[in-house]
């Protein structure tokens, strides 16, 4: 089969709101799990699909995934991204970066943005450095 050939699909099949959010959650899908889902074989996914998907989420919730707490000196630093909406028009994306050992922030630092999409495109670049892969699904621009 050719690598053109492995991206068509005769029936394009749409992953489900509730798998797209989980996998942004940062929780991996495994094999059984997507096939009992449905969702295997995959088609590549829309870079602005994933902003539209994640915008909407953000937009009705404080936290996505979940509160962002920034690292104690001395403790495990742990690599993580967060959205934390202030307002209706106020979105920051805060993220943390450990050292080598794990003990030590090597980077962090919020953004703030204006719209929920501005602020879930610079989340999944952030955290997924998409485009590119999403746990194993393709994301195209």
């Amino acid at each position: 089969m050719t690598t053109a050939a492995y991206f068509e699909y005769p029936t394009p099949i749409q992953m489900d709101k509730d798998s797209l959010t989980e996998i942004l959650s940062g929780h991996h899908l495994n094999m059984p799990e997507r096939v009992a889902r449905g969702i295997w074989p995959h088609p590549p996914l829309r870079f602005g699909d994933l902003v539209r998907h994640l915008a909407e989420i953000v937009s009705s919730q404080q936290w996505f995934p979940a509160p962002f707490v920034a690292a104690t000196p001395g403790e495990f630093v742990a690599d993580v991204t967060a959205i934390e909406r202030r307002g209706q028009s106020e979105y920051f994306v805060h993220a943390q970066r450990s050292g080598p050992t794990g003990m030590t922030i090597a980077a962090s630092g919020s953004s703030r943005f204006s719209s929920p999409e501005h602020a879930a495109a610079e989340f999944l670049r952030v955290e997924f450095h998409l485009p590119g892969k999403l746990d194993g699904w393709i994301v195209t621009e």
